[in-house]
């Protein structure tokens, strides 16, 4: 009978993992269908070179307000629903890069985006680290 339930136990967590890396990869494609154009690695840190900024470092801001993992993916799918400045954790971002224009996407699309985003495997532009500890004045990006 234990052996019985271990096997069951294993069968579940192995479905489970095998889940979240599906809708991981489905979050990675999708970001780079609709998100890395603007929020990718082009430009890097000059930022007169870029037309956003780069989702590590909108990670880094929301990361920091929304630590769990339902409040992070409910805010960041909620600004691509409806982009409203007074709701902005980057306001800098806005005076420099305006806002964010509408994106048509399923919002069960941006959820899986915004999981992927909060996972944090993401790349960071060379020299991200120096433009937070001389623009935030902090450290530690995840």
């Amino acid at each position: 009978m234990t052996i019985t339930k271990l096997l069951i136990a294993s069968a579940i967590i192995a479905i489970s993992q095998t889940a979240f890396a599906a809708e991981h990869q489905q979050g990675e494609q999708l970001y780079k269908v609709y998100c890395d154009a603007c929020h990718g690695m082009s430009g890097g840190m000059d930022m007169s070179k870029r037309v956003a900024p780069p989702i590590a470092a909108v990670r880094m801001h929301y990361i920091g307000y929304y630590r769990d993992e339902d409040s992070f993916v409910n805010a960041v799918s909620g600004w691509v629903e409806k982009q409203d400045p007074n709701r902005s954790l980057m306001r800098g971002a806005i005076r420099r890069f305006n806002l964010m224009p509408p994106v048509a996407i399923k919002n069960e699309d941006a959820r899986k985006i915004a999981r992927y985003i909060y996972a944090g495997n993401l790349q960071k532009p060379a020299g991200m680290e120096e433009h937070v500890l001389q623009q935030h004045k902090k450290a530690g990006m995840n």
